[in-house]
């Protein structure tokens, strides 16, 4: 009988701990590690891209699988039940909040940053296609795509493109960063920039970066400004952040060109790409697994995961639902070629199969834990 009442006892006392812990009574920086302080990273919804994404006179046609890009929900404000909750599930991830929302920025503002990159990652995803399909692109400056609260400056506007910066050419967002970057704070920048088509000069004194001290800083979010030969046109709706630039990249081939990429497969994936198509790690790979195996039983499963290479020690870890071919790749003409090499029947030699339950079979047929 003893041991009947023990177990109770302690979860009810690790309850009222947690409740206390809720209450935010203490401070972050004395103990991290509470409700108020983290939020939980869990599964979020996955899209099919090929509605969201309409090239106008595109010449290939609607795949005959799906692309699907996965994402990761935030639950913050979380209360004690749900904070332990999140804690003892294997799917969910729970991080310091400032992670997600750094300290300075209000919700709505980290909101705009990351619609703002997921622009930028839309824009890479158009070039990165378009180079894979022969097509080069030059870029004509660095778009203001939202000025931060923070900024040390009121003489730069959102959609502002910047040309130049002390008599030398800006091309790229890349460039407008670099110039900034490697000034110092308390230095002027003399930037030109088109501003309603107008040529304009503006003097910019740098402050300091309020993340990394002794970085000189401005406070405005770029993208970079291409002429573009090709119509694309993507409603990723409240989806924000870069991470499904690769599935967007993989859709505008499929639409662009004549060959079938999924191969009739469900594919589903992540991974920043940049205008080389690089493919570049991102965050939530454990949770975007989950989200890509538990699909509602009236969808069709998804067959492959598509993953940056710098993300395959989440991946092996990832608490599958069912069977999932894993593919690492390094770049878009690697992700294609994969593909292909799935579509014909056979394996790419570095995937692996991650399965249910937990465990490993690598290319060769091994088991890897």
């Amino acid at each position: 009988m003893r041991r009947l009442l023990v177990a109770p006892a302690a979860v009810l006392l690790v309850l009222v701990v947690a409740a206390v812990l809720a209450r935010g009574d203490i401070p972050c920086e004395v103990l991290a590690t509470q409700p108020a302080c983290e939020v939980a990273m869990r599964p979020g919804p996955i899209e099919d891209t090929a509605t969201l994404v309409e090239v106008v006179d595109a010449a290939g046609e609607a795949p005959t699988g799906q692309l699907l890009l996965t994402t990761v929900a935030v639950d913050d404000g979380l209360g004690p039940v749900e904070w332990l909750r999140a804690r003892a599930s294997a799917a969910v991830d729970v991080v310091a909040r400032e992670q997600v929302f750094p300290p300075g920025l209000e919700p709505d503002e980290v909101a705009e940053q990351n619609a703002a990159l997921m622009a930028d990652s839309q824009l890479n995803a158009t070039v990165a296609a378009l180079a894979h399909l022969g097509v080069e692109l030059t870029g004509e400056g660095a778009r203001i795509a939202a000025v931060t609260a923070d900024a040390v400056t009121d003489r730069l506007e959102v959609d502002d493109v910047l040309v130049g910066a002390d008599g030398q050419p800006i091309t790229d967002s890349a460039g407008a960063a670099a110039a900034v970057q490697d000034g110092q704070p308390g230095q002027t920048v003399a930037f030109e920039l088109l501003r309603d088509g107008r040529l304009q000069h503006v003097e910019v004194e740098l402050g300091e970066s309020p993340d990394r001290p002794g970085q000189a800083y401005v406070g405005v979010l770029l993208v970079t400004e291409l002429d573009v030969p090709v119509e694309v046109e993507i409603d990723a709706g409240r989806i924000g952040g870069p991470s499904a630039g690769l599935m967007f990249a993989l859709t505008i081939v499929e639409l662009l060109d004549e060959v079938d990429v999924t191969g009739g497969r469900v594919i589903a994936g992540t991974g920043t790409v940049d205008f080389d198509g690089q493919v570049g790690a991102v965050g939530g790979v454990r949770q975007k697994l989950v989200a890509a195996t538990s699909r509602p039983a009236s969808d069709p499963p998804v067959d492959v995961f598509l993953v940056p290479r710098d993300n395959l020690d989440q991946a092996r870890r990832a608490p599958v639902e069912h069977e999932i071919l894993v593919v690492p790749v390094d770049d878009l003409n690697a992700a294609v070629a994969a593909l292909g090499t799935i579509a014909r029947g056979g394996q790419p030699p570095d995937a692996f199969t991650l399965r249910a339950g937990g465990g490993v079979v690598d290319a060769a047929g091994g088991h890897a834990g």
